[in-house]
């Protein structure tokens, strides 16, 4: 009774720390900026809960999957321990609170997906879960959209860029992570409302989605914007097809689906109409025209380049030899890579002759936070990247290895299941985790950035009990 006590009062305190979320994140934005305090409450607040969820993890449950998961945390408590011992003495620089930091930061990303997973139990428990975790999120997200209006409209919102480009962050510190978080969570925040349309009435469950989609607008990165773009899309399609599936079956829930379908149209209609109105617009604009002139100049580059060593090299093998190098420099050193990955190909090289310079145990263990820094450290932010090199080849596969638990479940389902697979619902969880990783690959801010990462977890979480979904006949009811 007493483990039941525990686990309810545990969901509870879970589903509380989901929607103060973007409490934590204004507060950090405040600290930050007004009282440039290197230790804010949305830090504590979330190391105290990661210290908490352990604590559920070892102590609090009775899931079957419990014995796996405790064996697995200890794995990796021993190998990134081993390796932060390691780089202790061997670094040529080691700041000691930001190496803790940084690991604080990884290890709450699996921390908090085995945590979840423990909140489910039998199947009835894992639908009201699923339910509660969705539900969570959208609040979540509708305190996120409410702040960032009322910080616009009182004219103390943060800027997303220092100068050239446009767009507002609100009252949260970092663009990367806001948009992070929108392309995560709208797909999320849709589901929820998809589930609850049964009526005409059932609108107003649809106000977190629109109102998620216009920040994705005002943000101005090319992140949010193109992913709750294709997840519109793909969302409108799979209610076309569904509805259409359901008029030729004629099924007693074609209603609420008609419902759903129109819903779909006007969020479509909404978003592509305030478009060329937003922020995203102009600075993807502008990227165009860039990238465009950029491509001119190095196409006339290449063509100099090629007649050049035309006339200078006569035999056929020197003047392959000579193209090769051209178009490999084109690609290497062009504006064009740089505009879309943000400088982040020059930190990578820094770390990458690290990791290649070091020991073999630094290659298993990893180099620390930022490689071998000698001067400020600096992260690649592409979090497959830094992960790899700060944790070494043993580090990154325990790190990663709750991702790979999910692909594989993910996959099982597809071939047990496949006719019940293709659901909008579970479609939309799949495109959530594929613009979470997505995200970490090319912009960061998502794998070690717990603000983030939270949401990432809680879809990997829904999609590892997707057999259940299936299973149970309908999704998440």
């Amino acid at each position: 009774m007493l483990y039941v006590n525990k686990r309810l009062n545990f969901i509870d305190l879970f589903k509380l720390f989901v929607i103060i979320q973007p409490v934590l994140d204004i507060l950090t934005y405040f600290s930050l900026t007004s009282f440039q305090m290197t230790i804010t409450v949305g830090i504590i607040t979330r190391v105290l809960f990661m210290g908490i969820s352990i604590l559920y993890i070892f102590f609090w449950n009775r899931n079957p999957l419990k014995k796996y998961i405790v064996i697995y945390l200890i794995l990796l408590f021993t190998v990134l321990g081993a390796g932060l011992i390691l780089n202790f003495f061997n670094k040529p620089v080691f700041y000691l609170f930001s190496e803790l930091q940084f690991y604080l930061k990884v290890l709450y990303f699996p921390i908090l997906f085995c945590t979840i997973l423990l909140l489910f139990s039998s199947n009835v428990e894992n639908n009201k879960t699923k339910q509660m975790l969705l539900s969570s999120v959208s609040f979540a997200m509708l305190l996120t959209a409410i702040s960032m209006f009322i910080s616009i409209v009182t004219g103390t919102a943060n800027s997303t860029y220092d100068f050239v480009k446009s767009g507002y962050t609100g009252w949260f510190f970092a663009g990367n992570e806001i948009s992070a978080i929108v392309a995560i969570t709208f797909p999320l925040v849709l589901i929820n409302s998809i589930k609850k349309t049964k009526q005409i009435g059932d609108f107003i469950f649809w106000i977190p989605t629109l109102l998620i989609a216009s920040c994705a607008l005002l943000i101005g990165t090319k992140v949010s914007y193109f992913a709750v773009l294709l997840t519109i899309l793909i969302s409108l399609i799979f209610s076309i097809i569904v509805f259409l599936y359901s008029r030729i079956k004629k099924l007693k829930s074609i209603k609420s689906i008609f419902y759903i379908l129109i819903f779909n149209i006007l969020l479509s209609i909404f978003y592509f109409g305030i478009t060329p109105l937003s922020p995203s617009y102009n600075n993807i604009a502008g990227d165009y025209v860039t990238i465009n002139e950029t491509v001119k100049e190095n196409n006339q580059n290449t063509a100099d380049k090629s007649q050049k060593s035309t006339h200078t090299n006569k035999k056929s093998n020197q003047k392959a030899e000579t193209d090769f190098e051209t178009k490999r420099d084109s690609i290497l050193n062009s504006k064009i890579l740089n505009i879309l990955l943000s400088s982040r190909d020059i930190y990578f090289d820094s770390i990458y002759n690290d990791f290649k310079n070091a020991s073999f145990i630094h290659k298993l263990v990893g180099l620390g936070y930022a490689g071998f820094y000698e001067g400020e450290p600096k992260l690649i932010e592409m979090d497959f990247f830094d992960i790899f090199f700060s944790f070494g080849i043993l580090g990154f596969t325990l790190i990663l290895l709750p991702l790979l638990v999910v692909f594989w479940k993910v996959i099982k389902t597809l071939f047990t299941h496949f006719f019940t697979f293709f659901r909008i619902e579970n479609i939309l969880l799949l495109f959530s985790l594929g613009l979470g990783l997505g995200v970490a690959f090319l912009a960061g801010h998502v794998l070690f950035a717990p603000a983030v990462s939270i949401y990432l977890t809680i879809t990997m979480a829904l999609l590892f009990h997707f057999h259940t979904t299936i299973n149970s006949g309908s999704s998440f009811e």
